[in-house]
């Protein structure tokens, strides 16, 4: 077993264990919600009212690590125990498996939008970034592979720099495209009040497409859009659905991950919206 740090996330890997990964991964599935996964990887984001579950999981890592590392020292243990408050990454590392390679683009439109051109639709790298860029306006289209970031307050720029400085991610070489200096200068505008003043200016063609989904209009009030998109998530609930059919099983989780969302998006939207209001 390897452990790594970084600054928000705690890297488990398992080497050629199948049965203790998958034991892990099945305490995963019953005990955490916002996670995702595929085959031999998974994440665990950070939900502040999973702490206990979180605190117990760290402590079972470390019984194992301090197993299988007879050297470990007591410090490190309790390292491993105090990251409760980081994502948390699950790996399974093979002999024979291929340590896979993503080049992705990275520009500035306009002084003022992030755009994250992907080679690949890699989807789990694709939502850790919305979740690493939380609280923050994004909109991701398969067919052209870009996600765009809208910026929310001069901390965007820092979480970029942080981003565009890893050379890993979910345990795939990543090599990240840009022009240090166009960086520079959004850095430089971002941190200027009228960057803060204009923002809301460019969303509207992104805000429609969430808006679509909810069944909403631009004019609805926040407790409207609210009122549909529960009447939604009731109606797409995985729950509800008692069949075999495994495409329509997978038509539903989609359609709720989506309706939630947008629904996501929305609320930061209308918070921005009160507070803007109330300060003019």
């Amino acid at each position: 077993m390897q452990i790594s740090y970084s600054r928000d996330m705690i890297a488990i890997t398992i080497q050629e264990d199948s049965k203790t990964f998958y034991f892990l991964q099945n305490l995963i599935d019953k005990n955490f919600n916002k996670k995702i996964g595929k085959k031999e990887k998974i994440i665990i984001f950070r939900q502040n009212d999973e702490k206990v579950q979180r605190r117990y999981f760290l402590k079972l890592i470390s019984k194992i690590y301090r197993r299988r590392n007879s050297n470990t020292n007591k410090k490190e243990l309790e390292k491993i125990k105090n990251s409760y408050n980081k994502n948390i990454k699950l790996s399974l590392l093979k002999s024979n498996q291929i340590t896979q390679h993503i080049s992705i683009k990275v520009r500035v439109e306009d002084n003022y939008v992030i755009l994250l051109d992907f080679e690949t639709n890699f989807s789990i790298l694709i939502t850790y970034l919305k979740n690493y860029f939380k609280n923050h306006l994004i909109s991701y289209r398969s067919k052209t592979r870009i996600m765009t970031i809208y910026p929310n307050s001069s901390k965007t720029v820092e979480l970029l720099e942080n981003l565009l400085a890893q050379k890993e991610l979910l345990g795939s070489f990543v090599n990240f495209e840009f022009n240090k200096s166009e960086i520079d200068s959004y850095k430089t505008v971002l941190n200027e009040k009228k960057i803060r003043k204009n923002r809301y200016f460019a969303l509207f063609n992104l805000l429609e497409d969430y808006y679509n989904v909810l069944g909403c209009k631009k004019a609805d009030t926040f407790s409207v859009i609210r009122e549909k998109y529960l009447k939604l998530v009731k109606q797409y609930h995985p729950d509800r659905i008692d069949s075999s059919n495994l495409s329509l099983i997978s038509h539903y989780n989609e359609k709720f991950k989506e309706i939630q969302y947008a629904y996501e998006m929305l609320k930061i939207h209308h918070t921005y919206e009160k507070k803007r209001i109330s300060v003019a």
